[in-house]
């Protein structure tokens, strides 16, 4: 082969490899879409911080013995492996991506990746903590996945806080309304909120066209909406723990207990529940088929959280975060780090 002809390869190779590494990359970088009745965590999750987020059989979650950073193990609470050192809250997760709210409120130093900078916002990493995107830069509320869309509360100094949505490949960011709206709660492509700053009654917004109407005037918060119906606390009922069907839209009150926070299990069938400002404050948890209600363990506590397998929570001084497990009755103080 003479010298031109040694030359002429050489350069086919180059422009070979360039192109090879340009579709490769193009690929890796291309954002995989969801199902559109995809949702990245419950509603009882995102109302009580969004901590704790399981997906497959794996629970992503804040680790508070690591100042927040995301961590990653079993639905057994085996296996742990830290993702990220972003202090996060609000994760939601799909079969691809991890989504949270970033809280880091100490400047880092910027030189792995630009995105350090922002010591807030909403960004997007692939499940073992790399390929992050940064979604949405300025500091947010409350934040879920469904579909192919992130909503989430939005918050500049100028106008407050308002409700977004934007696309999980960071594109076409836009307003749905001016009202501080919480979007845990989906149901049937329906998202099911309490209002804010104009009423507290408890709105239907259909996702697709985002028309709202309101689905019972009452005075609520924390609706969490299932198979069965609706559930939430009524504030007109001294915090009590209610039920709305949705057919007769009749409140049910539950437990007349003076109740915080909430939250659901996997199955629909037991509802757990702090209760504040007595002399019987604890974790509680109520059997929705029976009616029956016990204490778990006495005190002031918040931040619940569900997984398939485990009830995690924290105490009221973020000293211990506990993790209670069902069908033993076991409970201990849940110290991830001891097992790394």
């Amino acid at each position: 082969m003479n010298s031109k002809s040694k030359r002429n390869m050489f350069l086919i190779t180059i422009v070979t490899i360039a192109i090879i590494v340009f579709f490769v990359t193009k690929l890796s970088n291309k954002t995989i879409y969801n199902e559109e009745d995809t949702i990245g965590n419950t509603a009882g999750n995102l109302y009580n911080g969004g901590l704790f987020c399981e997906r497959g059989n794996y629970i992503y979650f804040s680790n508070f013995e690591d100042d927040g950073a995301i961590y990653r193990m079993d639905s057994d609470c085996t296996n742990l492996k830290k993702i990220s050192t972003d202090k996060a809250c609000f994760i939601n997760a799909d079969e691809n991506y991890l989504y949270y709210s970033r809280i880091n409120y100490i400047k880092e130093n910027p030189t792995q990746t630009i995105f350090t900078f922002y010591n807030r916002g909403i960004y997007r990493t692939n499940h073992n903590g790399d390929k992050l995107l940064l979604l949405y830069k300025d500091p947010s509320g409350l934040l879920s996945l469904h579909g192919n869309e992130i909503y989430y509360q939005h918050y500049n100094k100028q106008t407050g806080t308002k409700f977004y949505q934007v696309g999980i490949d960071g594109k076409k960011e836009k307003e749905i309304s001016d009202d501080a709206i919480l979007p845990a709660s989906y149901y049937n492509g329906t998202l099911y909120y309490a209002g804010v700053n104009k009423d507290h009654f408890i709105h239907a917004m259909d996702l697709k066209t985002k028309s709202d109407t309101i689905f019972y005037a009452g005075n609520c918060y924390m609706p969490i909406a299932t198979e069965k119906g609706i559930y939430y606390i009524s504030l007109s009922d001294n915090y009590a723990l209610a039920f709305l069907d949705y057919s007769s839209k009749e409140p049910v009150i539950l437990t007349d207990q003076f109740c915080s926070s909430f939250n659901i299990s996997a199955d629909g069938n037991t509802i757990y529940y702090q209760v504040d400002g007595g002399d019987h404050n604890g974790i509680y948890k109520l059997d929705l088929a029976t009616g029956a209600s016990e204490i778990i363990i006495n005190g002031n506590y918040k931040n619940i959280h569900v997984t398939s397998k485990y009830i995690f929570f924290r105490d009221f001084d973020e000293t211990h975060t506990y993790a209670y497990e069902p069908t033993s009755g076991n409970l201990e103080v849940f110290s991830p780090s001891e097992t790394e």
